[in-house]
């Protein structure tokens, strides 16, 4: 029998470039020594970013410069993460030749995740998994894992909670994705838990580390050896090839807002993110730049699918991207091709919505829901009945801000748009909190409505795709400024109806989207 072995270790806290650093001198390690190495560690205050992740979608990047939170990006795919003292971190690296056939990057980190649960059931902690890559108690976050497949190695990486300062955490990551529990929204906040908010009395950390070592090695079948490998040695030998990174994602894609067509997706997987960069004719592509807080295999792939689109006609856009698609063995756990396929829809539809009269900046601030996945915008606004209203677009002193109403006093945009919808014979909603929207989606469901403009924040939609998904109602819907219950860490008062700041409608855009909605007859 072939044995297998794997060093096992504990290091101190470091810097997280430093601790980036390690892993990449780790993989080349591995292969050379051919060996396994799991290392335990922690982080110095650090924001670390999935792999194919943009900066500007994972993290705050001013409040960091600000609190002095360095921002690194990590090897494995998945979503930002605030690293501090309190979790508990490993990496376990090991040569890829070692994997069997049907270690795909999807089923691998289901059994590595699946083997750290079984070690914190070991300590009496009732973890599960979650797809794609959480672990959970009560539906509460207290770990995650993540997973590389490189051309010569593999890294797996998760983290424990220990403890966790929220605060810090709501501040550094854009926008923490909440969970719709079977008691209903676990927001931000309340998303997480840490080992020491559960019922284990002064939970051992070295007893959970020998556990975790003990179930990660028994599943990959692997044997402890002792001793710490000689860094400053490999160090001197040359480390791992720095991996392949679009340096796109450290742009603030917001700044070319005016010179692109941007579109999102949110999957099961993640959220994914595309920007294109249309040449003078607005027929060809001159770049592309896909993004997203997810997992794929190869670890290049976004950055080969963004050179396939460069310099390729809008037409010929789709049909290019499939067939390199399929031109080698892709994994793309919790999404596929025809979810690439429709976010480069979405961002090539960015050209039809600027024949509306909209500038690409205009254009980008669109969110478009299209439950059949082919319905045009002209003719989602052809069909419109309803117009929704968020409540945080009144103003704080507005005795209606709550209130499912509008007197069109003239004191706020609000009612300038209640009066454009009302001119075409619409139904006007002012949304009150969460829940509401849950009760006027269903009740335009069961009204037949067949088509329905809104205004949200893309944060909102982002996390709430479910309940606009859920109606199956096309709509087009204008993304709002102002102040953000997310970026304000007020989530939970927003969603009921208690938020006090102000958002605003950008009243430009508002009236560019109506013109193309047509008066209907009086009843």
């Amino acid at each position: 029998m072939t044995v297998r072995p794997c060093r096992v270790w504990t290091e101190g806290i470091a810097p997280g470039i430093e601790q980036v650093a390690r892993d990449h001198r780790h993989l080349a390690g591995s292969v050379a020594a051919d060996e396994a190495r799991l290392r335990f560690h922690r982080y110095e205050p650090t924001a670390s970013l999935g792999r194919h992740e943009a900066v500007c979608h994972g993290v705050r990047i001013a409040y960091c410069d600000q609190a002095g939170i360095p921002v690194v990006r990590r090897l494995t795919g998945g979503g930002a993460l605030y690293l501090a003292p309190g979790q508990c971190c490993l990496s376990l690296t090991l040569p890829r030749r070692w994997l069997g056939e049907g270690d795909t990057l999807t089923a691998l980190m289901a059994r590595l995740n699946r083997a750290l649960v079984r070690a914190l059931a070991d300590l009496g902690i009732p973890a599960h998994t979650t797809f794609p890559n959480d672990l959970e108690v009560s539906g509460r976050k207290l770990g995650a894992g993540f997973l590389a497949i490189e051309a010569e190695a593999i890294l797996y990486q998760a983290v424990i909670l220990e403890t966790l300062d929220t605060e810090v955490l709501l501040k550094v990551l854009r926008a923490p994705r909440e969970k719709l529990s079977a008691q209903g929204i676990l927001s931000a906040r309340n998303r997480f838990i840490t080992l020491g908010e559960l019922p284990v009395t002064d939970p051992d950390m070295e007893a959970l580390k020998a556990a975790a070592a003990r179930s990660l090695l028994g599943e990959l079948a692997l044997t402890a050896i002792e001793g710490v490998p000689d860094l400053v040695q490999e160090q001197a030998q040359g480390s791992w090839p720095p991996p392949s990174v679009d340096p796109a994602l450290d742009e603030d894609w917001s700044a070319t807002a005016d010179e692109s067509w941007q579109a999102f997706l949110p999957t099961p997987g993640g959220i994914l993110q595309l920007r294109l960069v249309p040449d003078d004719t607005g027929r060809m592509i001159r770049a592309a730049q896909f993004s997203g807080a997810v997992h794929v295999a190869p670890p290049d792939l976004f950055l080969s699918l963004a050179e396939t689109l460069a310099g390729a006609p809008m037409a010929a856009a789709e049909v290019r991207m499939i067939r390199r698609l399929r031109a080698e063995d892709v994994q793309l756990p919790g999404f596929g091709p025809d979810e690439l396929c429709r976010l480069l829809r979405l961002a090539l539809g960015r050209r039809a919505e600027q024949g509306l009269g909209l500038s690409a900046g205009q254009a980008n601030r669109l969110m478009v829901h299209r439950p059949g996945g082919v319905e045009e915008v002209k003719d989602i606004l052809g069909r419109a009945s309803v117009l929704l209203v968020p409540y945080c677009a009144k103003p704080a002193w507005c005795d209606w801000r709550h209130e499912d109403a509008c007197p069109e006093c003239g004191g706020c945009d609000v009612g300038e748009a209640y009066r454009l919808a009302r001119e075409r014979g619409m139904k006007v909603v002012t949304i009150t909190r969460y829940e509401h929207l849950c009760q006027v989606l269903e009740r335009m469901q069961a009204e037949g409505e067949s088509a329905y403009v809104g205004m949200c924040c893309r944060d909102f939609y982002q996390k709430r795709i479910h309940a606009f998904r859920a109606a199956g109602i096309p709509a087009v819907l204008m993304d709002i400024t102002g102040a953000n219950c997310y970026d304000l860490n007020q989530e939970e008062a927003a969603y009921a109806g208690e938020f006090t700041a102000e958002a605003a409608l950008d009243m430009g855009l508002v009236e560019k989207v109506m013109v193309w909605v047509p008066k209907k007859p009086a009843d």
